[in-house]
């Protein structure tokens, strides 16, 4: 079985991990795997595609441009290009990942006689938009991935896309087996005050104003506590520096920055884990992996946040509302045997199902049922 993997990026943004990752393991289970990616068009010293890529051993193709941003010439070269490698390579399966590289597979493969199957994984936070252009792709589909039980009833309903050619395959978390401890000396919290924990783009869309809100209304009523806050963006001035001002918690609240070193000891700080709104990609990450390392977590009902928290288990459920955050909150940061327990179902539930050997199990059942099937109608 030959599997084509398309991604039209280079950065290493969130779809990034779980898409090399699934290829490294795929090739661990004995499927023939090619990447093909947006090559890095500018010396770049963080982390990116081609390097992971590489560093993994993943085979790539670096053939097609996959410029995700308008290049006549660019596109123009994949879409009359494309066609022939993948039939002179006799790929089984094109898998395709993000929009453009899906657009581009539809395009040049989809009026072929002899195609291969096309399979997209949506790793949309809100599903796939409904639009002429998605549905006219999505009806040309042999196959669709999603990360929840949520995002599989959209894009099912959406698109009246086939139940037998769909499957929910979460993506994996990488174990953490780095050194245990934490943080608190560095930012200056004292072994007794418990700690919040955010992590994330810090964009105005992620609820970070109803975070504040309820850490204010938690503050005014449990003393010992300490809210910090993982994560860069330009709009940080207006999704938290401005309304942590207003709320006048400044000396409560710590502004963490970006991390990549200590990222795990960071998560190793916190006592409980909040997050309000998933990252653009959907898969919940920093959220799994909080999960992993035993730290119970809040979250909001919206999208698929719901689908990685079991309510009263592994943590808490919450409405877009300060004061339920805060009585969650409340909760958990007073009772500490609470925070162990949800901890520990939190951390055996991660090594049960969110397993990147079982996601390439799972994707491989997945392709092989779809060549069963043949092309869809």
């Amino acid at each position: 079985m030959r599997i084509l993997h398309l991604f039209s990026d280079w950065k290493w943004t969130g779809p990034a991990e779980p898409v090399l990752s699934l290829c490294e393991n795929l090739q661990n289970q004995g499927v023939d795997v090619v990447l093909a990616y947006r090559k890095t068009p500018i010396d770049f010293p963080e982390r990116t595609v081609d390097k992971e890529a590489s560093k993994r051993g993943i085979r790539c193709y670096e053939g097609l441009k996959l410029n995700r941003y308008f290049s006549a010439g660019d596109w123009l070269h994949d879409l009359t290009s494309f066609g022939s490698y993948v039939e002179k390579e006799k790929f089984d399966v094109v898998h395709a990942h993000l929009s453009h590289d899906y657009f581009t597979a539809i395009a040049a493969l989809s009026l072929r006689k002899l195609r291969p199957r096309i399979v997209r994984t949506d790793h949309k936070r809100d599903g796939l938009p409904l639009n002429l252009f998605m549905s006219w792709a999505m009806a040309r589909t042999d196959g669709l991935v999603t990360y929840s039980q949520r995002l599989a009833k959209l894009d099912a309903k959406n698109f009246n896309f086939p139940e037998e050619r769909l499957r929910i395959i979460p993506p994996g978390i990488k174990p953490y087996e780095g050194p245990d401890g934490n943080l608190r000396p560095e930012l200056g919290i004292s072994a007794d005050d418990r700690v919040i924990g955010v992590i994330g783009r810090l964009k105005p869309d992620r609820g970070y104003d109803i975070i504040l809100k309820a850490f204010s209304l938690l503050r005014s009523r449990v003393d010992k506590v300490k809210l910090v806050i993982v994560g860069r963006s330009s709009q940080i001035e207006t999704s938290v520096m401005k309304p942590l001002r207003d709320l006048g918690i400044e000396k409560d609240v710590i502004i963490a920055g970006y991390r990549l070193n200590d990222y795990f000891l960071m998560i190793q700080t916190f006592d409980v884990y909040i997050m309000m709104r998933a990252g653009s990609d959907g898969s919940g990450r920093a959220l799994r992996e909080v999960l992993s390392l035993g730290r119970p977590a809040i979250v909001s009902d919206r999208g698929m946040l719901p689908d990685l928290v079991d309510d009263g288990r592994t943590g808490f459920v919450t409405s877009w509302d300060a004061q339920d955050l805060a009585s969650k909150m409340e909760i958990l940061v007073n009772d500490a045997s609470i925070r162990q327990r949800f901890g520990e179902n939190a951390r055996r539930r991660a090594d049960e199902e969110w397993s990147f050997r079982l996601q390439a199990k799972a994707m491989k059942n997945f392709y092989e049922s779809l060549l069963r099937m043949g092309l869809r109608g």
